[in-house]
């Protein structure tokens, strides 16, 4: 019994921050987000959003995201299954559904590019390669929740349609996937 009250309170409280978000309009600020994002490959980084940009006539429902992240994947032949690490850099825009406010209902595009590297040893013998991809259709939905008036929480869902640079060594592009879904989290501070 006691921890369906928990969990109901829990939820309640989960439930009014969300909805209650404020309703006026958002100084000009920055966003640094520690974020993580689960998909093939997965990446975990810093992420910063500029809420202050020229869009033309969106300016007020727009910012500019940079993320920077470290790269993580899982590559499997059906012969060994091995584990490679390397970069991803993104760069977009993200579009929120009320103006004035960088918080919120939002869709974001980004332009993005990963490298990831292998080099492990595996019963076969010595694997070595070198998985890249060119990303322009990678996007998400999401909500950046504001919890006071610095922090903020902002999950999503999306997909990315990654055009891949033929593998080096060892990696065959064949067994892996272009299109994949993702979803993520970020927890940033605004300044």
């Amino acid at each position: 019994m006691k921890q369906s009250t928990l969990f109901i309170t829990i939820l309640l409280l989960f439930t009014v921050s969300t909805f209650a978000q404020q309703r006026q309009s958002d100084p000009t600020t920055v966003t640094i987000s520690a974020n993580y994002s689960y998909s093939d490959p997965s990446l975990y980084g810093i992420s910063a959003e500029f809420s202050k940009n020229k869009f033309g006539i969106f300016s007020q429902h727009t910012s500019t995201v940079l993320n920077i992240s470290m790269s993580r994947m899982n590559y499997d032949n059906n012969l060994v299954e091995v584990q490679g690490t390397g970069f991803a850099v993104e760069l977009g825009h993200r579009f929120y559904k009320t103006g004035g406010r960088k918080s919120g209902v939002y869709i974001q595009w980004l332009l993005a590019y990963s490298n990831t590297e292998f080099d492990e040893d595996t019963p076969l013998g010595h694997f070595d390669g070198k998985y890249s991809y060119w990303s322009l259709l990678n996007n998400d939905i999401g909500y950046k929740i504001k919890i006071g008036n610095n922090f903020s929480i902002d999950p999503s869902l999306g997909y990315n349609w990654k055009w891949e640079v033929a593998g080096k060594g060892d990696i065959d592009n064949i067994y892996s996937d272009n299109f994949v879904f993702r979803c993520g989290i970020k927890m940033g501070i605004s300044f």
